[in-house]
């Protein structure tokens, strides 16, 4: 199983935390990690010239729009505090919201970062990285993105993993173990999807002749042997074991919604330069598409 030794709950509001405290306590109780609570805010003010806002002035305006969030913490973990050993707010003053949480994550592994869902708008999020993606790619720990809903029933972990090419072979690993955590800390039963490609697009006159059932069952076969030695390695205790036709972006939601799972875990990658602003890896993409929580994982 996976060791998990500190929780952060971040966000750069107060939306959405309280859900993702409960889930924190959750993990807490199977883990014994230290749960903190983090919020980032920021204002304008900072940005005044001296001439218009005094030093003093502003730096007492500042404290106090930290000092309102921090109350606003306080309330939350309130009804926590009996049921958890270690839970600590934390307020920080950060125009870069990403920065700031990953500063206060530092470069331990053994962590979870728990993040509340943030809205977003599609074409938009192309050019403007949102704050779960940046997290997505530059933790060094898992990310639980928590879309609200608590876990008082929960249904199922699905781990969604890439095993065709050996060169993900650390990547799986950190998927399958940490889906099988979060599989002990529910008390539900675990998943495994992988896909392989599909051929049916590519096949026209002049390619009838190839046997694209048997090169299909060829593939499929592979994989089902890949995750049979990753289940037997990880001694993993698994319900099924998915075999998909077609793009992961596409399967991988369809089966996580159909099983209703309560986490989805997916691998991602972190991404720089035009890759970053430009494009979205499939973890990124299936947040709006998987109806339950997301956990990404980073390539060690």
């Amino acid at each position: 199983m996976k060791q998990i030794s500190r929780i952060m709950v971040a966000n750069d509001s107060l939306d959405g935390l309280a859900e993702a405290l409960q889930k924190a306590a959750l993990v807490e109780h199977y883990s014994g990690a230290n749960i903190d609570v983090v919020a980032v805010v920021y204002d304008t003010i900072a940005e005044e010239p001296p001439e218009v806002l005094p030093r003093d002035q502003q730096a007492r305006l500042m404290e106090a729009m930290k000092a309102a969030e921090r109350t606003g913490l306080r309330h939350l973990i309130e009804p926590l505090k009996s049921r958890v050993a270690s839970i600590e707010p934390q307020v920080l003053w950060g125009k870069q919201a990403d920065q700031s949480i990953l500063s206060e994550l530092g470069s331990s592994a053994d962590q979870l970062l728990i993040k509340p869902v943030s809205q977003h708008h599609q074409l938009a999020d192309y050019f403007q990285t949102p704050l779960d993606w940046a997290l997505m790619r530059e933790a060094p720990c898992a990310v639980l993105i928590s879309k609200g809903a608590g876990w008082a029933q929960p249904e199922h972990v699905l781990a969604a993993v890439d095993v065709a090419d050996v060169a993900h072979d650390a990547l799986c690993r950190e998927i399958l173990l940490t889906a099988a955590t979060l599989a002990n800390v529910l008390g539900t039963d675990l998943h495994i999807a992988t896909a392989y490609p599909s051929l049916g697009q590519s096949v026209d006159e002049l390619q009838v002749a190839m046997d694209y059932e048997g090169i299909k069952q060829d593939m499929r076969d592979s994989r089902a042997q890949a995750v049979d030695r990753w289940v037997k390695e990880l001694s993993l205790e698994v319900a099924e074991v998915h075999l998909l036709e077609g793009k992961p972006s596409e399967v991988i939601p369809d089966l996580s919604n159909r099983l209703e799972a309560t986490v989805t875990v997916l691998g991602t990658a972190a991404r720089k330069g035009l890759k970053k602003l430009l494009f979205g890896n499939t973890a990124e993409t299936l947040i709006g598409r998987v109806h339950g929580d997301i956990v990404t994982v980073r390539e060690p």
